[in-house]
């Protein structure tokens, strides 16, 4: 990859210079010169996007603030549970001229693990004054004044309570726990060790599955340790759409958006204030985007097909399901569930 020398100035300017990883030990962001059709093509922008990048280039902090204080663009957000469709909504919500979808920027995963440690003092600053940074350059428009959307892994969702505190417009899209644990048994022994990880993640946070003792989450089967991170994660968003100042934030339940395209994304589209047309959204529900698999642009893969697989799966392990299910709907770890999130979409 070639490594370029190019002034903060540049960097700022110029939003095909993607902001792409953060060091805070050196106070620095590393860039990914990728444009547009990369970033609205790519799944993932980490590591995986490295057949879109051109170069990439460095700037200290500091150096950068100067050339990106006081601009007035406003990104929205989407804040998920994981397994619910996340990459779909935000291939949906890239409409260019309109809005552009930067789907799980690695930077703000490093952002998040940085809030993880450090919780106050000076320490906590220096994260303020780099998220601060962050959200200024992923908000550059790259057309006109498209806005960003960004949906964030659902790792980094402990960023949602202080973005939502800046009022910024949010969408905390979500599944049904039965739909969480099928996508476990469906993805197998790699996704189960995926979610011990967030497990293990999750624990820095300041509520939820902290208050679990180690010794007593060794014991806890996958789906026990799969259920608790959903729940984890569900607790937040109650918290955050309970809030007295929350009319910023919108609950979705991702069968909403497989059952009704059109409706869900209008709706998405008013509350992001993304000022699409209907012609524009209709083109998006009826087309292309929601007959392929969001992850893997060669794959055909819609609701119907989604449906037939979690059914075969359900069938095959109703009673491990039902088990788990019943176990993990009678906990509370900080905050009641209520049958249906508040303030849906």
């Amino acid at each position: 990859m070639n490594k370029m020398s190019v002034s903060p100035e540049d960097l700022a300017a110029d939003p095909a210079w993607f902001p792409h990883a953060l060091d805070m030990e050196r106070r620095s962001i590393d860039f990914a010169q990728i444009d547009r059709a990369g970033l609205a093509r790519e799944a993932f922008l980490d590591a995986r996007m490295a057949g879109s990048v051109k170069a990439t280039a460095a700037a200290p902090i500091d150096a950068l603030t100067p050339f990106v204080g006081g601009r007035s663009n406003q990104p929205a957000f989407i804040f998920h549970t994981a397994f619910c469709c996340s990459t779909l909504m935000a291939r949906a919500l890239d409409i260019p001229g309109h809005s552009l979808a930067l789907k799980e920027p690695d930077i703000l995963m490093s952002l998040a693990n940085a809030y993880r440690m450090a919780r106050t003092g000076p320490a906590r600053r220096e994260v303020d004054q780099a998220r601060d940074l962050i959200l200024q350059l992923l908000a550059r428009p790259h057309q006109g004044q498209e806005q960003a959307v960004i949906k964030l892994t659902n790792t980094a969702n402990n960023l949602a309570p202080m973005i939502a505190a800046s009022d910024a417009r949010i969408i905390l899209l979500y599944g049904d726990l039965k739909g969480f644990l099928v996508s476990v048994l469906k993805k197998g022994e790699a996704c189960k060790a995926f979610v011990r990880k967030q497990y293990t993640i999750f624990t820095l946070d300041p509520e939820g599955v902290n208050g679990i003792p180690e010794r007593q989450a060794l014991g806890l089967t996958d789906l026990q340790i799969a259920a608790l991170v959903w729940r984890h994660q569900m607790e937040l968003f109650m918290r955050l759409l309970s809030a007295p100042d929350s009319s910023n934030l919108r609950s979705l339940d991702f069968r909403r958006l497989l059952d009704r395209p059109f409706e869900t994304l209008k709706a998405a589209n008013t509350h992001l204030t993304l000022n699409a047309d209907d012609a524009a959204i209709e083109a998006v529900a009826t087309g292309p985007v929601f007959q392929k698999n969001a992850k893997f642009d060669d794959q055909r893969y819609d609701a119907g097909a989604r449906a037939k697989d979690e059914a075969d799966l359900v069938a095959r392990h109703s009673e491990e399901l039902a088990m788990i299910e019943n176990w993990a709907l009678s906990l509370k770890l900080a905050t009641d569930l209520p049958r249906e999130m508040p303030s849906p979409l």
